[in-house]
């Protein structure tokens, strides 16, 4: 069977071709060594004015913290607005600070947060409509998302405040597994000209978030400035990420799950038998009609545990009360994620 072509081989064979005579004829050998050739002289451009500052581990350390992040802050909204909100970190950039004041169009929602004992500001800025139809919701309104966005009022700006502490706890708590760090909230301005955290040619890294409310998008922006991701992923920060990710569980803690699992609830039914009626048949039964079943009387029962047959069974009284009397254990197959 002939090789599939990519769609970079594709364009690369057609750039080719386009080089070349019509007088002239190519073997396939002289093209596939072009192709290669052409494919060795692509390269990726690295600007040594902005250097990447942070390894692989930390972005994936500043990816898994945020995707924490907007699972928790998701299921809160979704709760508080009576919708099924979905939260999705989308990227993680290095930029200029610069870059983002000019990105954020006004009006805005920025809010300005403090990370208390480290003297630095981070800006959490959202989608003023977001911002309205939250509001909106939690008023008991429909909610709708405006055709052009406006600043929030005072009031409104009161209101949200309490949605954002929690959204703050929520960023805290995932932040936690690399550094411990608390937020507060310091100033709101909805023009990101008016918010100088850090000087403007300082690099940053923005996390953007994909919020999507039945059929509206909209987004989340939290812009950290360099210095202050440096000192919380360094090396403690680092070796305390690691850490909570290999450390073995102590036996105190795994002896209270163990506890908490066993004093849980789960539903346990027998499956005494099956069949298959028409509506016909369903309308026509009537008292002292019997209904065969597809399992016979010697037969063990399926006990099963939600969905999944656990047990085997034999049906049984037990003084007045009808019973099981278990016979076998079933091994049924893991469940994979």
């Amino acid at each position: 069977m002939a090789k599939q072509l990519t769609q970079e081989e594709i364009d690369i064979l057609l750039d080719v071709r386009s080089q070349m005579s019509m007088a002239e004829d190519y073997g396939l050998d002289v093209l596939e060594t072009m192709m290669t050739a052409d494919q060795e002289k692509r390269v990726t451009p690295y600007n040594f004015k902005r250097p990447r500052l942070f390894s692989q581990d930390q972005m994936r350390v500043i990816g898994h913290v945020h995707e924490a992040f907007a699972r928790e802050f998701s299921v809160y909204l979704s709760a508080q607005l009576r919708t099924i909100v979905d939260i999705t970190l989308t990227a993680v950039d290095q930029v200029l600070y610069s870059e983002f004041v000019m990105s954020s169009a006004p009006p805005s929602a920025l809010y300005v947060m403090e990370a208390v004992d480290m003297d630095q500001k981070i800006v959490f800025e959202l989608d003023p409509r977001l911002v309205i139809y939250t509001i909106e919701k939690l008023f008991g309104g429909p909610g709708v998302f405006l055709q052009r966005p406006r600043e929030p009022s005072r009031i409104e700006q009161r209101v949200m405040s309490k949605v954002m502490a929690r959204a703050f706890v929520g960023l805290e708590k995932a932040w936690g597994q690399a550094y411990e760090i608390h937020f507060r909230e310091v100033a709101f301005e909805s023009n990101a000209e008016f918010v100088q955290i850090i000087p403007g040619v300082e690099p940053a890294i923005v996390c953007t978030f994909e919020v999507v409310i039945y059929d509206q998008r909209s987004f989340i922006n939290i812009c950290y400035p360099y210095i202050l991701l440096e000192r919380m992923l360094g090396r403690t920060g680092m070796k305390q990420w690691i850490s909570s990710a290999t450390t073995r569980v102590e036996p105190e803690v795994r002896q209270r799950y163990e506890n908490n699992l066993r004093s849980m609830t789960v539903e346990l039914r027998a499956m005494l038998g099956s069949t298959r009626l028409s509506v016909s048949e369903l309308m026509q039964l009537e008292v002292g009609d019997v209904i065969p079943l597809e399992r016979r009387t010697n037969e063990a029962v399926q006990v099963l545990i939600g969905n999944t047959e656990k047990f085997r069974a034999v049906a049984g009284q037990s003084g007045r009360r009808r019973a099981l009397r278990i016979l076998d254990v079933v091994d049924s197959p893991m469940i994979e994620d």
